[in-house]
């Protein structure tokens, strides 16, 4: 695996588990807010995946490996926080914290 692939297959598990959770996660939102964040958090996603499949994402000094660590455990936290969807708020603050994490790994991982 090339480290283009390896550098985005963790922004693409990113975007796949807020994509694949998008419904029952909307429709555990409380408030029209919640919604709209899930809304924006779910495109952010989306856009860095996609600018991720359309640059060359083959850097991979420390920070970057480093920081797709950081997304992957990210990532771990949002699978598990999908078993249960009972603090709406939490689950939206450590998404929140993952498309974050996901856009830095694009950024710095380009070349």
């Amino acid at each position: 695996m090339s480290a283009d692939d390896k550098n985005l297959k963790e922004v693409e598990r990113t975007y796949k588990l807020i994509k694949g959770s998008f419904d029952t996660a909307y429709q555990n939102c409380e408030t029209d807010e919640q919604k709209e964040r899930l809304i924006v958090l779910r495109d952010a996603a989306r856009d860095a995946y996609f600018k991720g499949i359309a640059e060359n994402l083959s850097d991979s000094h420390d920070l970057v490996k480093e920081t797709i660590k950081e997304l992957g455990a990210k990532n771990d936290e949002i699978q598990k926080a999908l078993k249960s969807l009972k603090d709406i708020s939490a689950f939206l603050n450590i998404v929140t914290a993952g498309v974050k994490l996901a856009a830095a790994v694009v950024t710095l991982a380009a070349v």
